[in-house]
């Protein structure tokens, strides 16, 4: 919604409006298309029901069920849009509504085929919004038929509803190049006729490790874009209007991401994983404003003032970790959870239990035995058993990490506490020749200067 827009709008109607898009674009969006079978007319058709309610909020008032009032709009706008194609049978095609053969029992009765009764009933009474609608609508935009990067845009537009210029600032790319990205997405689901459906129990959990992973790598960038936000005297301060869009856009995609785990807990409560991320997010959420300082610069675990960190959101994640593995939880994503939880609960970083942490490590090794799940263990060993212990486990991982700086970084430092000080240095002017952040070159040149 442009500011032209907004010019004559009341500034508690455009925050009400902006708030009910933000919390409810995916649950009405899911709803719109369980009529049309069409995402480019159920997306058209949601905005503008947002921008009708500039309008008609104005006039009318902020209404109660805000969500309610968006779907009624946009399937409205739908059903003319369909009217004027002369015939609904022709856009049931475009999407593949899996509405008998794999609904689990938890889904019955949520959505039944749309039909004139469904017709009547929009045009008559305000639709209810169904979160389960919005569950069909995260499996299908995590689908794996699609490539990698076009479910991470495509689950950032279709369910969180962030428009294509954030997405592509979020990810530094031209809008243009997001555009086409998502329009390709988009065919390749007609031409595919790929199911809007929440998978069956049989391949429920398969499918929910896609979801998952995309939802992880928006979880990252997120964070990234909150990390590069933080800094009083950092980019923004800078003047730099790029730099800003970017990491407002990386803020959204960090908040859109909480908001959609936390659907997608409440609708699988069964399911572990989902918490477990969802624990993540939090715990991430509650160290924010301690990881980066003013200047831009990662600061150190143990130098963080630990007193600024929320401890509400804290002990919410905490909850989540322990309620999960007391029903039984041990997937990856809940043990990583666990780990994060083991550091940030305690008050202090001398307080950490470093020996629960590197156990916590090895069952995710179990998950997933990777070279940079060994790097984090390694870390964790350090504080349990000494630098001359880790140093033992760091050095196989020498070959198939050497392109990343993190490896380079843990090396010079532990090098350092074991007395090595030319070798640790010889460590850090390596990492300096890795991908990294500015923080953290700036950071690394300072150790060398020290030394």
């Amino acid at each position: 919604m442009t500011d032209a827009l907004r010019a004559d709008v009341p500034d508690d109607v455009a925050a009400a409006v902006a708030a009910a898009h933000r919390d409810h674009w995916g649950t009405v969006l899911a709803a719109t298309v369980a009529l049309t079978r069409d995402l480019d007319l159920a997306e058209d058709s949601v905005q503008e029901a947002c921008v009708q309610a500039l309008r008609a909020w104005t006039r009318e008032g902020i209404p109660e069920n805000r969500a309610g009032w968006l779907t009624t709009a946009a399937r409205r706008r739908a059903l003319d849009a369909i009217r004027r194609s002369q015939t609904l049978q022709r856009k049931l095609p475009l999407l593949v509504w899996d509405a008998e053969g794999h609904r689990d029992d938890a889904m019955a009765g949520t959505m039944a085929d749309d039909g004139p009764a469904t017709v009547r009933r929009i045009e008559d009474e305000a639709a209810p919004v169904v979160l389960d609608e919005r569950l069909r609508l995260i499996f299908l935009a995590a689908h794996p038929a699609l490539a990698p990067t076009s479910r991470i845009a495509l689950t950032l537009r279709l369910v969180s509803g962030l428009s294509t210029e954030q997405i592509a600032a979020a990810f530094h790319l031209p809008t243009a190049t997001m555009a086409a990205r998502l329009t390709r997405a988009k065919k390749r689901i007609r031409l595919s006729r790929i199911p809007c459906r929440v998978p069956g129990a049989a391949e429920l959990d398969g499918r929910l490790v896609d979801v998952l992973d995309v939802l992880s790598v928006l979880l990252a960038v997120g964070m990234r874009g909150k990390a590069e936000a933080g800094g009083d005297a950092g980019p923004r301060a800078a003047g730099d209007g790029e730099t800003t869009r970017t990491t407002d856009a990386q803020a959204a995609v960090l908040d859109s991401t909480v908001h959609t785990l936390q659907v997608l807990g409440d609708l699988l409560p069964h399911h572990s994983e989902p918490r477990g991320l969802l624990a993540q997010a939090l715990l991430l959420q509650a160290r924010a404003s301690t990881r980066i300082d003013e200047r831009g610069r990662p600061v150190a675990l143990a130098e963080q003032d630990r007193t600024a960190w929320d401890r509400e959101l804290i002990e919410r994640a905490d909850h989540l970790v322990i309620g999960s593995l007391a029903r039984g939880g041990r997937g990856p994503y809940l043990v990583q959870a666990a780990i994060s939880a083991a550091v940030a609960v305690p008050a202090r970083h001398e307080d950490i239990d470093w020996c629960e942490v590197v156990e916590l490590y090895d069952a995710l090794l179990m998950h997933w035995p990777t070279a940079l799940v060994q790097l984090g263990r390694v870390v964790a060993v350090s504080e349990a058993e000494g630098a001359a212990v880790a140093f033992d486990h760091l050095e196989p991982l020498a070959d198939e990490l050497d392109a990343h700086r993190s490896f380079h970084v843990i090396r010079g430092e532990l090098l350092g506490r074991l007395g090595a000080h030319e070798a640790a240095a010889s460590a850090f002017r390596t990492a300096l020749d890795r991908q990294g952040s500015a923080g953290e070159s700036e950071v690394l040149r300072e150790m060398l200067r020290v030394r």
